[in-house]
């Protein structure tokens, strides 16, 4: 036997060809098992139990704590608009945005619209916080009722609305009334 004449005893045996695609995991519930279908729910039901939990002991969230910050900002903001250490957080913040590429201009002109509202936006909070309270609590009580000055929207010192960008409305109707004028394609 020659050294170029291959044994078929040696020859290696090629293995079993791997797939050139497998299908992904499946993210559907469709077809699956139900005890599958219990996993895929898992994590939102133990976050679901530490939130009631959470809420039941009374801890605030980090967005509750932020908004509280913000409106306790504002108050002094409006209380005191030119002491120092308000204004400085203002320019902080003013500061911050401007890092994460907002406009400074349209920063401070939103920061002036929210303290013309702080107070009514205050009371909006409180009185969203005690409603989704008694909600929760299984509608225990008197319904809480919302404070009848804030239906009023607060608007700023030239009497324009906060949000927009419209001139005051002059006094008197909405929209005056209008008479239909005939059209001049039927008259002739």
């Amino acid at each position: 036997m020659s050294s170029n004449d291959h044994d078929l005893n040696e020859t290696p045996e090629k293995g079993p060809k791997k797939p050139e695609w497998t299908p992904g995991r499946r993210l559907s519930r469709k077809g699956m098992p139900r005890a599958r279908g219990e996993d895929l729910n898992a994590h939102a039901k133990v976050e679901a139990r530490r939130k009631a939990a959470r809420r039941a002991a009374g801890t605030p969230s980090r967005d509750d704590v932020a908004r509280a910050a913000l409106h306790a900002l504002l108050f002094s903001l409006a209380a005191r608009p030119d002491a120092p250490e308000p204004r400085d957080f203002r320019d902080l913040t003013v500061s911050c945005l401007g890092h994460a590429l907002f406009d400074p201009e349209e920063t401070q002109r939103v920061l002036a619209d929210m303290v013309v509202r702080a107070k009514h936006d205050w009371v909006e909070w409180v009185y969203t916080r005690v409603f989704r309270a008694w909600r929760d609590g299984g509608c225990q009580g008197p319904r809480p009722e919302r404070p009848e000055k804030t239906r009023e929207i607060p608007r700023r010192p030239n009497g324009t609305m906060p949000w927009t960008y419209k001139e005051p409305r002059p006094p008197g109707p909405r929209r005056p009334w209008r008479r239909r004028r005939p059209s001049t394609d039927g008259e002739a």
